[in-house]
């Protein structure tokens, strides 16, 4: 028994050593950090339980090792989970905000339990007699070894890398032409490590610096090996150059300038020095790739490579800016933060208005462009003064313990991945990644390490309150696999939608995936939109071909679904400007609806009160309403937010039509025009005005730029009808109509103008 007990908590390690980086899904609506999420937390608590039902079953006592950070790591965990209860939004402190995933409560503790499962049952050897790595002796029955961890890790970033060069010189894609393939890895950023090669250059950073610690730190017993160690040293350096992400190369030049500065002052490798020379060449080549851009020099600035497409990652200014103001909005942020997870909150709640002036302005960040910033913020002071613990003391004692002890890798690698907190957000990997290394250099110190034994034969009655205690844990993991995997479905049911037409199918779908997880407001916001897109379509038919029951039928759903999103996610700009937009749709049917639309749109703007567009669609639904004045305060208030934003401009120059000023209206649109000539709305809207005003020719000239641009624009194409209808064209108004049909099929309005037409 308890050899099973124990195969089961190697195998597991290993098993997610080896497939975290690798492991993606295509078939749920985010197909890496969702599916690393849950195998992450399957195999971490399926080892977990093993270890507890070994020490309590078979072994019938308590061993644990009390390691120099095991308090700071508890403390760190007490503080996440305080968070999670005080959050803002506890859906996404808990399972990690819709989309990201990695972020969450759940997630955490996973990490958790994998240090302490890391430093309990790694074996420690009596002796070391490699720089790198400790040889096999064996002092006791644990199952794990710090060599094995690692060499495991060995040939899983080799399988990275090489599906990365698979993904960027269009491998797969040739591959998908004999094998159909899943369509997310035709894509030229893919890599199974994250979403975007962004994330894949931070973990070949940290494999980089991993790689030039193996070949300083161990012998190698094997030519074959040596020369694979070669091959991916070099080939992930290509693969770096390639990418070139300055983040990546800092991360590699800070982390190796503290070690070469280190190491030399401690003289740790004072019997062969030269063994410096592997890192010293890494910060040369970072140093270089920082400062000058080697890939559009290599591969021509107009090649596919020199072009990938890129992650938008926030920077670090705005970052710390964002987390030091939500941990500074009251007491209850300063010490426990906005709740874990909630980034996306502080983003709305906090974003400075100087971003508003960056062509990112519309993107709703759910990521610091640091993980440190984000614990800031979401955690708040209690926070990062618990995780500035772990870094703290892991730094303090590690540098006093090299100064006798030799060069240990895990040491390394988990000062390269907190100099990429810096740097970057966390992401399941590099998260997994740092705290299986932090484990690995606890082990590695060995002096510290004290072991407490409680033996259940002194005090039998603990037999069975632990007995107890694994009894209730087995049937708690139980219950969480099952709900886990009704989660998953829903997911899956969501990412099935995405990819539907619109229709009654997609709504059953959507109906599918909220019964299964009633709990995210992401499927209620998409379940709302989808009941209205039905209530428009149906309120488009003639009179007299509405079915009036069902129309109110799906009217109520869609505000019932909108009412539910937003008591979920309360504090989700998303829910409240959903909801808004569904009432000021359906206002016509709907009794009251553009008042609550009003609220709705007050609501999404004390939570993003920088934003402009929702200013600009408060004031579209009171000239809706007919109160112009109104809506003329929030343009105005749209235009502080932003006062180049193209909408609002287009929307106060059409209030001088409104006001039956039609020339000042024409003249405030040529203004437009001739400062966003490329705008096919503001094109369209001047073509418009001139049709109004009888400048059919000008109508006509306006209505074929917007085409050119926009070729499939509907409304361009039925007002371009209507000009040569107006000049008797009556074949071009013909084909023009046809289009018009051909985009929105089935249109009654343009069916009809055709008969008459012909």
């Amino acid at each position: 028994m308890q050899n099973v007990l124990n195969r089961i908590v190697k195998i597991s390690i290993y098993l997610l050593v080896f497939l975290l980086p690798l492991f993606f899904l295509p078939v749920s609506f985010e197909s890496f950090e969702f599916n690393k999420q849950y195998l992450l937390f399957f195999l971490v608590s399926l080892a977990f339980f093993a270890w507890l039902a070994k020490m309590v079953l078979v072994d019938k006592k308590i061993r644990f090792r009390w390691t120099p950070l095991a308090f700071f790591v508890l403390a760190f965990l007490i503080v996440a989970i305080l968070s999670t209860v005080f959050s803002v939004d506890k859906s996404s402190s808990l399972f990690g905000f819709y989309g990201r995933f990695s972020n969450g409560l759940i997630g955490l503790l996973s990490l958790g339990a994998l240090y302490f499962l890391i430093t309990n049952n790694i074996r420690i050897r009596s002796q070391v007699s490699t720089p790198g790595l400790e040889q096999e002796g064996e002092v006791d029955d644990r199952p794990l070894s710090t060599s094995g961890i690692l060499t495991t890790f060995f040939w899983s970033s080799s399988l990275v890398v090489l599906a990365s060069y698979f993904s960027i010189f269009g491998v797969w894609a040739k591959i998908n032409n004999l094998l159909s393939l899943p369509q997310v890895m035709l894509q030229r950023t893919f890599s199974p490590v994250a979403g975007s090669l962004e994330g894949l250059s931070i973990f070949l950073a940290v494999v980089a610096v991993f790689l030039a610690g193996l070949m300083m730190g161990q012998k190698v017993r094997s030519r074959l090996i040596g020369l694979i160690r070669w091959i991916l040293f070099i080939a992930t350096l290509v693969l770096l150059i390639i990418i070139d992400f300055t983040p990546a190369w800092l991360i590699i030049l800070v982390s190796l300038i503290l070690f070469v500065i280190f190491s030399l002052w401690r003289r740790l490798f004072r019997e062969n020095v030269n063994r410096l020379l592997i890192p010293i060449f890494l910060i040369i080549v970072a140093a270089v790739c920082i400062f000058f851009q080697p890939t559009r020099a290599i591969f021509g600035p107009d090649s596919q490579i020199a072009n990938l497409p890129e992650e938008q990652v926030l920077n670090q200014r705005t970052s710390w800016s964002i987390g030091y103001k939500s941990a500074t909005d009251d007491v209850k942020s300063g010490f426990l933060g906005s709740g874990l997870g909630t980034f996306h909150y502080d983003f709305t709640n906090q974003k400075p208005i100087e971003v508003n002036q960056t062509w990112l302005w519309q993107i709703r960040f759910d990521r610091a462009g640091s993980y440190l910033a984000e614990t800031l913020g979401t955690m708040g002071f209690l926070g990062i003064l618990a995780y500035s613990g772990i870094i703290g003391m892991f730094l303090l004692i590690s540098y006093f313990l090299l100064r006798t002890s030799r060069f240990q890798l895990p040491i390394l690698l988990t000062l390269t991945l907190l100099v990429g907190q810096i740097f970057y957000y966390q992401n399941t990997t590099l998260a997994f990644l740092f705290w299986l290394a932090l484990g690995l250099s606890v082990v590695s110190w060995q002096k510290p390490l004290r072991e407490k034994v409680i033996s259940f034969k002194e005090f039998p009655e603990l037999s069975l309150v632990f007995s107890t205690i694994v009894i209730i844990l087995g049937v708690a993991l139980l219950a969480l696999f099952f709900f886990g995997s009704q989660f998953y479905l829903a997911n899956t049911n969501y990412a099935k939608a995405q990819r539907m037409e619109l229709g009654p199918e997609r709504v059953n779908v959507l109906v599918n995936a909220a019964r299964l997880d009633p709990s995210v407001p992401r499927y209620r916001i998409a379940l709302a939109r989808a009941y209205m897109t039905e209530a428009l379509s149906e309120m488009a038919k003639p009179q007299e071909q509405q079915d009036a029951t069902r129309l109110a039928n799906i009217v109520a759903e869609s505000i019932n679904q909108a009412g539910i999103a937003t008591d979920l996610g309360p504090n989700q700009v998303a829910t409240w400007e959903t909801r808004g937009m569904i009432y000021r749709e359906i206002r016509a049917v709907a009794t009251g609806a553009a008042e609550w639309g009003v609220r709705s749109f007050e609501q999404a703007i004390s939570l993003e009160p920088t934003n402009p567009v929702l200013y600009t669609e408060l004031g579209k639904l009171y000239l809706a309403l007919g109160e112009e004045q109104k809506a003329r305060e929030e343009f105005d208030r749209a235009l502080e937010q932003k006062p180049d934003y193209i909408d609002v401009l287009i929307q106060i120059a059409l209030m001088s039509e409104r006001e039956a000023n039609i020339p000042e209206a024409v003249s405030k649109m040529e203004d437009l025009a001739g400062a966003y000539p490329l705008v096919p709305e503001v094109l369209f809207q001047l073509g418009r005005l001139y049709f109004n005003n009888n400048q059919i020719e000008e109508a006509i000239t306006q209505f074929k730029r917007v085409l050119i641009l926009s070729p499939n624009h509907s409304n361009a194409h039925y007002s371009l009808a209507l000009t040569y209808v107006a000049q008797g064209e009556k074949d071009l108004a013909i084909q023009e109509f046809e289009k018009v049909l051909e985009l929105n099929p089935g249109s009654q309005d343009v069916i009809d103008k055709l008969e008459q037409l012909r």
